[in-house]
């Protein structure tokens, strides 16, 4: 047998992804990778939108902001995290590959990119003889005997045949059955964990409705701002009625932008475009129909009504002195809640991942809340992630994608950044 290793193909074919995936979580689960969870999860987000065709979110802006928390704006000349993990990815893949021969598709990533390449080993068809090596005759040869000139062939009988036959059958019938089975198993489409989570919304026939949290602002007025502007400071201002301008739904936080968008961008690769809309200017008529997909918490009037009375729920604290929680119903002495209020600067952040579904009509309800902006940002972020899932579906109950759920997040935060949520615990019911 000749073995050749065959080009990267841009679209790989639905057996050659299976391939490709099998290959994937052989390497996740080796020496090579098994130590670091950032490194799984760079080479598992780069292989499943490259074989989803993705490409143009291998970039390392969007690979940034991904898997790293990564504010959109961010200044990637200076800040190297995406280069630095590639480049580590790159090392455990040359180790790995380093001590393994029997591979049948290898996966690289080149220097420069963050475009996998997937290298196959293909078989090269190569003239079978019956006995020995073959050799060309010399040309003086005498020609051997035609077939009528060759001896008379025995002919079994009709009964040895018939056994002869029946043996065949019975040894090759089962490895075609076996042949049938493997070709067949990689022409199933494959459906990830993230497309589990999804699937109640991207089946529906309506577009799924994002509700953003409702904000109400206030703003001084020009003349107000010129008189703080010439005020000494720590001297009172007074303030009037007409000292300020009251904005309704008007402005929305960085964190629940990023949450909006890692939320677009992980449906519109899955074909389904969500229509956007804030809390309180969805109407209840514009619901009937739509999967709803609700951001914020007590900013958020769906959040507020579905998610109430839940496992999970939120608790906004008996004063504005006490800083929201998030309780477990099931063991009261549970919670979780900010270990600073405002307006000191936040260093941890706690959200919750809900998908109920209506005992009616069976419409998915999704809910992404943090007790802060930064929960809303993880949430979201976390439901638009495959390596989420995958570690969800690790402690989720066999039908789980068609049951209620609920996912704790825990985040910490550096200044402005949170960091990859951490699962505190996940529940599911139906």
């Amino acid at each position: 047998m000749i073995l050749s290793v065959a080009p990267m193909s841009r679209t790989p074919s639905e057996e050659q992804a299976a391939l490709v995936r099998v290959e994937l979580s052989t390497i996740l689960a080796s020496d090579s990778f098994s130590g670091s969870k950032r490194c799984q999860d760079f080479v598992e987000f780069v292989v499943e939108h490259a074989l989803a065709g993705d490409y143009d979110s291998l970039s390392e802006r969007f690979l940034g902001v991904q898997l790293f928390g990564r504010a959109v704006d961010y200044e990637t000349a200076t800040d190297s995290i995406v280069r630095v993990r590639a480049n580590d990815v790159r090392k455990r893949l040359a180790l790995y590959y380093a001590g393994r021969q029997d591979w049948a598709v290898r996966i690289d990533l080149i220097a420069g990119g963050y475009v996998p390449e997937f290298h196959w080993k293909s078989e090269e068809k190569v003239r079978l003889v019956s006995a020995g090596p073959f050799i060309q005759p010399p040309e003086n040869a005498v020609p051997g005997p035609t077939l009528e000139e060759k001896a008379p062939v025995h002919v079994p009988h009709s009964g040895e045949a018939g056994k002869r036959w029946k043996r065949w059958l019975w040894s090759v019938v089962p490895i075609a059955v076996l042949v049938a089975v493997v070709l067949a198993h990689p022409l199933r489409p494959f459906s990830s964990n993230l497309d589990r989570f999804w699937a109640p919304v991207l089946e529906a026939p309506s577009p799924p409705l994002l509700s953003l949290p409702t904000t109400d602002t206030f703003q001084t007025t020009l003349k107000t701002a010129q008189t703080f502007g010439q005020s000494q400071p720590g001297s009172p201002v007074k303030l009037g009625g007409d000292d300020l301008i009251a904005f309704h739904n008007w402005h929305i936080s960085l964190p629940v932008v990023q949450a909006t968008l890692s939320v677009a961008l992980a449906l519109g690769r899955k074909g389904k475009t969500p229509l956007v809309r804030m809390g309180t200017d969805l109407r209840q008529d514009e619901v009937r129909g739509h999967p709803v997909i609700a951001i914020g918490s007590f900013s958020n009037p769906w959040t507020e009504q579905n998610v109430s009375g839940l496992r999970f729920t939120f608790d906004r604290g008996a004063s504005d002195q006490e800083s929201p929680r998030i309780r477990d119903s099931q063991n009261p002495q549970r919670s979780w809640s900010l270990p600073r209020t405002f307006p000191q600067p936040q260093t941890k952040d706690y959200a919750i991942v809900t998908r109920t579904f209506d005992p009616v009509t069976r419409e998915p309800f999704v809910s992404l809340a943090g007790l802060h902006s930064f929960g809303n940002q993880i949430a979201g972020e976390f439901v638009s992630q495959e390596s989420s899932w995958n570690e969800v579906a690790k402690r989720a109950p066999t039908g789980w994608e068609k049951m209620n759920l609920q996912v704790v997040l825990e985040t910490n935060i550096i200044g402005t950044t949170p960091s990859s949520p951490k699962i505190i615990d996940v529940y599911f019911w139906k």
